[in-house]
């Protein structure tokens, strides 16, 4: 419990920091950088070169399915619904791609989440891997919040792209799950 009084009343400090426009772009842009294609990359290719190395190619394959899955799925989506994006105040250049679902929160979510469950099947420290999914959660959430306060996504856009990468991730759990059934491949 107190770590979730901590989080939160960090959370509420930042933004009460960050009520000046100024303010909740600089905190805003970290975080979104984080979760756009330049993070999300930098993030996948050192673990997709651990996992090369360690020639866990399941592992791997669901490496890509999460990271490389999530974003042609959210570009589909996006051409689907088709949704414009805030075109008032942005502080940030806006995308040439549609709103929703946002592609940040679904990264935020399914890489990142598919990143800490990969890592966090690699550390024998209980601790460690609970100061792992504690920074990626906030992390996760912090992207998503990044899209909202830099207004390129309106709240639906995120709370959607939550939602989607976590069907999406756990859809990609459940296939790497059944193969190591089906290929008696014991699980760590």
């Amino acid at each position: 419990m107190k770590t979730v009084l901590a989080v939160g009343l960090a959370g509420f400090a930042a933004l009460a920091v960050s009520y000046v426009p100024s303010w909740a772009e600089w905190l805003a842009r970290p975080p979104s950088w984080l979760g756009g294609w330049i993070g999300i990359t930098a993030i996948g290719i050192v673990i997709g070169i651990v996992l090369l190395r360690e020639h866990a190619w399941l592992d791997f394959g669901f490496l890509l399915a999460t990271f490389a899955g999530s974003a042609i799925a959210v570009a589909v989506l996006k051409t689907w619904f088709d949704r414009p994006r805030p075109d008032l105040g942005s502080v940030v250049e806006l995308p040439s791609s549609s709103s929703f679902p946002s592609g940040h929160a679904t990264a935020g979510v399914a890489s990142l989440g598919a990143a800490a469950i990969l890592v966090a099947e690699r550390l024998s420290s209980h601790r460690a891997r609970v100061w792992l999914w504690s920074i990626v959660i906030v992390g996760g959430v912090a992207v998503g919040l990044s899209r909202i306060a830099l207004n390129v996504h309106y709240v639906t856009d995120v709370l959607a792209g939550w939602c989607f990468g976590i069907a999406w991730l756990a859809a990609c759990l459940l296939v790497r799950d059944a193969i190591r059934v089906e290929r008696d491949i014991p699980v760590d």
